[in-house]
């Protein structure tokens, strides 16, 4: 079976929280990581959580 890329999970320990809880700055390295493979962004949405806590998603049109 041919490969066409990688989906990769990760666990993260002893993280500095401060950019954990920055939506801009995870916004930033996400986005940054598909400009860096050449997959092209279709959309994007990310979501800051009170008191703490960011989720977001970066779709290309490779996926």
């Amino acid at each position: 079976m041919k490969s066409l890329g990688r989906h990769i999970i990760a666990e993260f320990y002893d993280c500095d929280k401060e950019i954990l809880d920055n939506i801009d700055a995870i916004e930033f390295h996400m986005k940054q990581a598909a400009y860096e493979t050449g997959a092209t962004i279709v959309n994007s949405s990310f979501h800051r959580f009170l008191p703490y806590g960011v989720s977001g998603v970066v779709v290309i049109s490779e996926s």
